[in-house]
């Protein structure tokens, strides 16, 4: 029999019944939708099946474990590549995380988690209480919304033996995950006449005609691949199979039909926004959103009503939910602050200013390319894209706009994002680079140092916290104009 170094990575160790036990002892996991970073040998999945949970998301690097999953709904292979958006509808992360990227897998799992998620993962029990190095912005999440505990020795009788001492982290992310969409849809099939609007009428009718076409032919074409696959089948033609299938790293996956009508919708959503030229509407928030109730929503059809509904919605609350996008930028600031992150150089729950510097440093928002530079992370690129809509809203400078060229033909421009813009400008470590309303410098041990250009955005920024949180600002602040 293959050795575990043979067939696995040193961080493979399967995750004991028992120890199981005490990671799920202090939540509730029935009717849970729960993500699985690393599910391994799934004898966390299977416990989690067995026990109640609604549905088990997982993420595998390993591609034979990831092709023998049987429990799980794999949705990708390497977890630090996943985003937000494919996780926004679940309500638990249980993880055992390689020890050697530990603080990472469990910054990311905090970074991805939709609001209300509750995340238990397991660590080696020396990181907890470091306030040095990568794990001093996990033991902050601990001692702001969790606790941790002390395991002991539970790896020494297990599958795969470890002396070291395992702890256990408990964290619970704020807010309640949102369905704000839900209340908008409806699922009646309604053909009204809207009307000609931004896009046309025909346009928009043509794509909910493609979509339900789609959707009605995938059990007439599943039944034809049923059919050749068992004819051929007789001649061991295994090269080609007929199906419907995800691929993910070279790893393809048998789909059911549910799973092919949420990504389509998911797509024609895309489209809908691109046709309506929605780009400075739409957040990360908004996507996250749309993304939960689709998932979760099985009733709310793709329809003409429902399009235009969705359009008036989003563009009617923009500005409240870029005023939203402001203040949770302002806790993110805080959230990583340290003594000289405040306006007065104090922490923001002691700071009678209640205001943040020009200057902030963000840990874990960057890291080294491939090819040595500086390679941005793309939770963090969204929430910058997210900032630099929001001051654009707030300032009045546009996001989107039309350009006319010499010949009278027109084109579609916008403000690149961040990744766009660290993929343009090739940045090297320790130079300052300006990016919209910034200037950012990124360093090799993954912090990046960000700062308003304008004085002036900066004390507006400062002020839309303070109206909504209901803080006075200091009348002596001295803020002068500026034409960035």
């Amino acid at each position: 029999m293959e050795n575990y170094q043979s067939i696995f990575n040193r961080d493979f160790y399967p995750t004991p019944v028992n120890v199981i036990e005490q990671m799920c002892a202090s939540v509730d996991i029935k009717g849970k939708i729960i993500l699985e970073p690393s599910f391994g040998s799934e004898n966390i999945v299977n416990w989690l099946v067995e026990h109640g949970a609604k549905q088990v998301l997982g993420c595998e690097i390993n591609d034979r474990l990831r092709a023998a999953a049987k429990n799980c709904t794999v949705i990708g292979s390497d977890f630090l590549q996943l985003t937000s958006d494919k996780v926004s509808h679940i309500d638990m992360i249980i993880m055992n995380p390689p020890f050697s990227r530990c603080e990472q897998h469990i910054m990311h799992a905090w970074e991805i988690a939709p609001p209300g998620c509750e995340i238990v993962s397991l660590c080696n029990y020396n990181m907890i209480g470091r306030t040095y190095g990568a794990s001093r912005s996990v033991n902050s999440l601990i001692d702001l919304y969790g606790f941790s505990d002390n395991l002991g020795d539970v790896f020494g009788q297990a599958e795969r033996k470890t002396d070291c001492m395992i702890g256990l982290i408990y964290l619970c992310k704020n807010g309640e995950n949102g369905e704000e969409f839900a209340k908008y849809f409806t699922d009646e099939e309604d053909d009204e006449e809207i009307g000609e609007g931004i896009i046309r009428y025909s346009e928009v009718r043509e794509a909910v005609q493609r979509y339900v076409q789609a959707v009605s032919m995938f059990d007439r074409v599943m039944e034809v691949n049923k059919s050749i696959n068992d004819v051929t089948a007789a001649f061991d033609f295994s090269k080609i199979r007929f199906g419907a299938y995800v691929s993910d790293h070279n790893n393809c996956t048998t789909i059911t039909k549910d799973v092919f009508r949420k990504e389509l919708q998911k797509h024609a959503w895309r489209w809908v926004f691109d046709k309506f030229n929605m780009e400075r509407f739409l957040t990360r928030g908004v996507m996250n959103d749309l993304n939960r109730v689709i998932e979760l929503q099985s009733n709310i059809p793709f329809t003409m009503r429902n399009i235009y509904r969705m359009i008036e919605m989003v563009v009617g609350t923009q500005a409240d939910r870029m005023n939203r996008v402001i203040c949770d930028t302002f806790d993110m600031i805080c959230k990583y602050s340290r003594d000289n992150t405040t306006y007065y150089g104090e922490t923001w729950k002691t700071n009678p200013a209640h205001m943040v510097n020009r200057k902030f440093i963000v840990p874990y928002a960057c890291e080294i390319g491939w090819s040595g530079q500086v390679s941005v992370k793309w939770e963090f690129c969204s929430e910058m894209t997210d900032i630099v809509k929001a001051l654009c809203h707030v300032t009045g400078t546009k996001y989107e706009w039309t350009e006319v060229d010499e010949q009278g033909n027109k084109h579609q421009r916008r403000l690149r994002d961040l990744y766009e813009f660290s993929r343009d400008m090739r940045l090297e470590f320790g130079q300052w680079y300006s990016f919209a309303f910034f200037e950012i410098k990124c360093f090799k041990k993954g912090t990046m140092h960000i700062q308003f250009q304008s004085e002036e955005v900066w004390y507006k920024f400062n002020q839309i916290v303070a109206k909504s949180r209901g803080w006075q600002l200091p009348v002596n602040v001295k803020v002068k104009n500026s034409k960035k």
